[in-house]
């Protein structure tokens, strides 16, 4: 599709270069990007939260301890095709980004945004470093993203067609995102917003539409809500419990700014912060912006943010749902044809410096790995696992060891996923994380190894769990010559009964 070219009374400003892509070539790129990320993800081991995920996606729940069930199913549907190996746990995750960009050009479509607007937010979303992670990693927030961003595709579509169907998709969707994180439950605050600030969407409060579309959502939901009911509302209380955690503090607001920022893409934060600032009040409660429509579907996710940024650290990745939103809005701030010189100067640095630095980074990483690194970093995370196993599975069998004891679920997935037998690898502490596990417990008493890190609790307070912890020694995980980490090793003796059940307290 050819791009809309400025007439020629237009001002320069309408045009604005490689800032202004057609669609042709936005598909190529993104395309591009998925393969990248596929051979990337072949290439890189996995971070310890991706096993672990691996490890629920062995035993598949309506629930789990820390998060949704979403990320164990596309794991385990990428692992039946690939196996267990790094591309098949990330395969689904990496082709979701597809999906999200589809989202992101759709969503612009639906808002009557250029053409050209469109593809640039597109382009504009895989820049950004947040997404970029997100589409790579198998981790809760590639579903939570993708259906955060279909969710409000079909209300983009609502909105436009006024069309009362559209909310059973939209419901269906939207739960789909609450079953993969439950920070997606925000867009059902940002919906209700929407609908009473917005004089054109007031109307659906007197139709049936809304309110079947919300039973939709529920329904989709609900297993997830009978399995934290039948587990003593754990996962709930994990993650909602934040909301009353620490006190009134300016220390974690300029992490939680400057981080955003940085994820964000610098570039993409900039024209985003623009947009909001050129927002008006008519914008948003008159009913007739694409930026307001925006805005105000995300306000309560980010507010929230702020607000917990007063009281405790956020993590860099939590707002990841509005991204695709912040992109559209960078894309309309950067595409309006009042801009100046210096701002369209600026709009053609975008991809260069968000998907240059990506491919110079991740293909760095790729080919030379952490271990081609001299000094420590990150990616140390994801080096040496494979030969750590082997040691300890040397170790194991030298003592006559069954099984391996751990106390850091990271720790647990990673040897577990590196292992030949993964059930003989067992966390002792926060038995409640693996309620989705039924470990055989004839295994607690054959010989085993305790794994420790080497930050972790000294073996005296391992007193209620065994009766005897013996050092056996240290050994490392290595990123090429360089000690990624290193580990203690003990023979423990006397575990208790339930150690592979209920687990045990540290004194």
């Amino acid at each position: 599709m050819s791009r809309t070219r400025p007439s020629p009374g237009a001002p320069a400003s309408a045009n604005f270069a490689l800032a202004e892509p057609d669609l042709a070539f936005a598909a190529a790129v993104v395309l591009a990007l998925v393969l990248f990320r596929l051979c990337v993800a072949g290439l890189v081991d996995v971070v310890p939260d991706e096993a672990y995920y691996w490890l629920w996606s062995r035993s598949l729940s309506t629930g789990y301890y820390d998060h949704p069930p979403m990320i164990a199913w596309w794991i385990r549907a990428g692992t039946a095709l690939l196996g267990a190996t790094s591309i098949g746990i990330r395969v689904v995750p990496v082709f979701s980004g597809l999906v999200v960009s589809a989202a992101v050009y759709g969503i612009c479509r639906d808002l009557r945004l250029d053409r050209r607007i469109a593809a640039m937010a597109a382009l504009w979303t895989n820049a950004t470093f947040l997404i970029a992670g997100a589409m790579l990693l198998a981790t809760p927030d590639a579903p939570s993203v993708m259906f955060w961003s279909l969710a409000v595709w079909g209300l983009a579509r609502l909105r436009r067609t006024a069309v009362g169907a559209w909310w059973l998709g939209i419901g269906a969707v939207a739960g789909l995102g609450c079953v993969a994180k439950y920070s997606n439950l925000f867009l059902g605050l940002g919906i209700v917003l929407w609908v009473f600030a917005d004089p054109k969407a007031r109307g659906w409060l007197r139709s049936p539409w809304p309110y079947l579309g919300g039973v939709i959502a529920l329904a989709v939901f609900l297993p997830v809500i009978i399995w934290n009911a039948q587990h003593d509302w754990v996962s709930f209380a994990k993650q909602f419990g934040r909301i009353t955690d620490g006190h009134l503090t300016l220390r974690y607001l300029g992490e939680f700014v400057g981080g955003q920022f940085a994820l964000l893409n610098p570039l993409v934060a900039i024209f985003a912060g623009l947009a909001v600032f050129r927002l008006r009040r008519t914008d948003v409660l008159g009913g007739i912006s694409p930026a307001g429509f925006l805005m105000v579907l995300s306000a309560p996710l980010a507010l929230y943010m702020l607000v917990h940024a007063f009281h405790d650290r956020v993590q860099g990745n939590w707002p990841a749902p509005i991204y695709p939103a912040l992109a559209i809005l960078a894309a309309m701030a950067a595409g309006n044809p009042t801009n100046g010189g210096r701002l369209r100067g600026l709009a053609r640095w975008v991809l260069p410096v968000g998907l240059g630095l990506q491919v110079v980074g991740l293909g760095y990483v790729a080919v030379a790995g952490p271990a081609g690194l001299p000094f420590r970093t990150p990616l140390d995370q994801v080096a040496g696992w494979d030969g750590l196993t082997r040691t300890l599975d040397d170790m194991r069998e030298d003592s006559s060891g069954g099984w391996i004891a751990t106390v850091d679920y990271g720790l647990t997935g990673e040897l577990a996923l590196h292992a030949e037998d993964p059930d003989h690898v067992q966390e002792v502490i926060d038995r409640d994380r693996y309620s989705f596990e039924r470990p055989n417990p004839a295994l607690a008493r054959q010989p085993a190894l305790l794994v420790l890190r080497g930050r972790d609790p000294e073996t005296s307070r391992f007193a209620g769990c065994f009766q005897s912890v013996e050092p056996l020694g240290w050994v490392a995980r290595t990123a090429g010559s360089r000690v990624a980490e290193r580990y203690k090793v003990y023979r423990p003796a006397g575990p208790a009964e339930d150690i592979l059940s209920k687990g045990c307290t540290l004194r």
